[in-house]
């Protein structure tokens, strides 16, 4: 758990640092940064992306789907509360980072009873079909 933790925790500040660069080009990021990109935490508290907010509904998801004796980790296993934390996410008045209209709208489809499947939005040129 705790190698989980720290990888969690390096996900988070890598994506706290690169917060300001998220939707700048390369010869943006370098006019402002330098070559080396930013090298301290932007606001206090700094706050990270939807990116890692989802990667932390997947974390607590597979905590909650957690394997037991009889009960190993499967689709039909993860996909509740896979789903139970996404939506959790969708909802939330801390999820106002910019997430993509991809994801938000393969959430409500999750939301709406869709199979996981039928909630992905093929062909988007997002991350957004991984939600789905």
């Amino acid at each position: 758990m705790l190698r989980a933790t720290g990888s969690l925790f390096g996900l988070a500040y890598g994506d706290a640092l690169g917060k300001p660069t998220e939707f700048l080009s390369v010869p943006e990021i370098v006019a402002r940064y330098g070559h080396r990109g930013p090298q301290d935490l932007d606001g206090d508290p700094a706050l990270v992306t939807d990116d890692t907010q989802m990667a932390l509904a997947v974390a607590w998801a597979l905590v909650d789907a957690q394997p037991t004796e009889g009960r190993p980790w499967s689709a039909a296993t993860l996909e509740p509360p896979l789903r139970q934390r996404f939506l959790a996410w969708a909802r939330s008045p801390q999820n106002n980072r910019a997430p993509g209209q991809t994801c938000l709208r393969a959430c409500a489809a999750l939301e709406d009873g869709y199979r996981w499947q039928r909630a992905t939005v093929s062909g988007s040129k997002g991350c957004g079909p991984t939600c789905g």
